[in-house]
């Protein structure tokens, strides 16, 4: 779904509006915009070097979600970016519970970061 937005032309907080809807994702969620700096699943590392962002998670803070769009100023290295979001993510930023996997896509100079549990069964 975010390459099929990402291709839309969408800004990144309408795509991340977008993804919280999916009805695969089984909880009571939002999306914001963000600026670079401290970022929820990185710790101490400041995320920085993109245009626009936007952030999209759950209200209740004890499930181990955390989903990022980011935009890259035309011509900057996605790859990159995506290497140095999964060097520096953190799984147990939430105290309570840890995400199970990393999810990242790019799409021109769109990309995706999320964290989040293998599945939403409980």
């Amino acid at each position: 779904e975010f390459v099929e937005r990402a291709k839309g032309g969408e800004s990144t907080l309408q795509i991340a509006e977008k993804l919280i809807t999916n009805e695969i994702i089984p909880f009571a969620g939002g999306a914001m915009e963000i600026e670079p700096g401290l970022l929820a699943g990185f710790d101490n590392y400041e995320v920085k070097g993109f245009k626009s962002g936007a952030v999209f998670m759950p209200m209740i803070g004890s499930i181990a979600f955390v989903g990022y769009v980011f935009e890259l100023e035309a011509g900057a290295d996605a790859n990159a970016f995506v290497n140095e979001l999964t060097a520096n993510a953190n799984p147990r930023w939430n105290i309570c519970v840890a995400a199970e996997e990393t999810v990242t896509a790019v799409e021109g100079n769109l990309v995706f970061f999320c964290m989040s549990p293998l599945t939403f069964e409980g």
